[in-house]
């Protein structure tokens, strides 16, 4: 039994690092394996959610309804059932589900999934409180989480880069790998998205969400960010042995790293000292938009994401992020390719193309990525973030969005 249970916890460990085809086969040898139908409801109820991430709907609907005759309480097998009906255009049925559970004791999942529904209904009233409770509950998952440390990191290096012009930096020793390629920008603003494309060339590993850089800051200790011009040949090969490996033992294997960590855009300065020939990419997305959808989004919690709870933490955070970027790259002279999210999603071949082309790699086969054109939802929310639209407006037209 404790085997099985010790099972039951790797398959929702892999799941949560999204390692989703791990997850699902360790599901599944369960399910071959065990009598004990506790462990059965739950390994069908996690089973489900996997194939509802992965679009497998049929299959996702057959796990959770199994999941839910074995154990009619599981809110893993219920939020299953529910984005299966939403996904197939009954969100009334899949509201009607959610809404005979009491919502005082609804998990932030489930919260979220109703919001969801709402919107599908176009309920937007409801759908922004199911969001903002959901959200709200998340912060109560982790109450020790240290709020300061972002917010002490942006003020430092907004008072180190206060210069117009800094003088010059001794230069790094070149490196004995591939540089790395970093993607930086707020959440929700088109990083991942990138990550995963250049992720189908071989060549190229993906690292997303592993703290390289700040392994890298946690070795160099006071010397970042005060005192990076001054950083010995000793000082630097430190802090790249810490971030290499922080990386290579999260994503082991060769190839080019493309580092997708959206919040890395506060540390341009420290990457560009470090890996002076890397390429730096920062994706944008209309800031009305980035704000919303990562106050929506229900990440774990942790010292970054801690300052998403609430929309006006969200909006003010973006800022902050958005001016002391800015700030280190005028500062430092830092060249920073801009992709707008937009462009991005309607024709991704050209950035694709020249980022590998810039990593020493060639681009032969089709990237597998049909374009779409993205729907903006901050306009459905319009009247709930009138409050920040016209602090977050400065910073839309500086990124060449036009007033809408």
């Amino acid at each position: 039994m404790t085997y099985l249970k010790d099972a039951l916890a790797h398959g929702v460990a892999r799941q949560r690092a999204g390692q989703l085809s791990e997850a699902r086969s360790v599901f599944e040898s369960l399910l071959s394996h065990s009598l004990d139908t506790r462990i059965s409801g739950a390994a069908l109820a996690h089973l489900a959610n996997i194939h509802a991430v992965e679009r497998r709907m049929p299959e996702a609907q057959m796990a959770a309804h199994k999941a839910l005759e074995i154990n009619n309480n599981s809110g893993m097998a219920l939020l299953a059932v529910a984005r299966c009906e939403r996904s197939a255009g009954r969100a009334e049925n899949a509201l009607a589900l959610l809404l005979q559970r009491d919502t005082y004791t609804l998990p932030p999942a489930l919260l979220y999934e109703m919001g969801l529904c709402y919107e599908a209904l176009g309920q937007y009233r409801k759908a922004f409180y199911s969001f903002k409770e959901s959200k709200r509950r998340v912060s109560f998952d982790n109450l020790d989480v240290n709020r300061d440390v972002l917010r002490r990191y942006l003020e430092a290096v907004a008072n180190r880069f206060a210069a117009s012009e800094e003088p010059a930096w001794i230069p790094a020793k070149p490196l004995a790998r591939s540089s790395p390629v970093f993607i930086v920008g707020f959440n929700e603003s088109g990083v991942s998205n990138l990550g995963q494309m250049l992720n189908q060339h071989p060549g190229f590993k993906l690292a997303t969400e592993v703290p390289g850089i700040d392994k890298a800051r946690a070795r160099l200790g006071a010397l970042d960010p005060r005192q990076l011009h001054t950083l010995s040949e000793d000082d630097i090969e430190r802090a790249r042995t810490a971030y290499f490996s922080a990386i290579d033992g999260a994503v082991p294997g060769d190839g080019v790293i493309v580092d997708a960590l959206p919040l890395n855009s506060v540390a341009i300065g420290l990457i560009h000292r470090l890996f002076p020939e890397s390429a730096i990419i920062r994706c944008v997305r209309h800031p009305f938009e980035a704000v919303l959808r990562t106050f929506f989004q229900n990440y774990k919690l942790n010292p970054v994401t801690c300052h998403f709870d609430r929309l006006e933490r969200t909006a003010t955070t973006y800022m902050a992020v958005s001016i002391v970027s800015s700030q280190v790259e005028r500062s430092v002279g830092i060249e920073v390719s801009n992709i707008h999210f937009e462009d991005l999603m309607r024709s991704p071949e050209p950035f694709v193309k020249a980022i590998t082309q810039h990593a020493g790699l060639d681009w032969s086969k089709p990237l597998a990525f049909a374009p779409r054109s993205s729907l903006d939802r901050w306009p459905l929310y319009r009247a709930e973030m009138t409050r920040w639209l016209g602090e977050l407006l400065p910073l839309a037209e500086s990124l060449g969005y036009p007033e809408k």
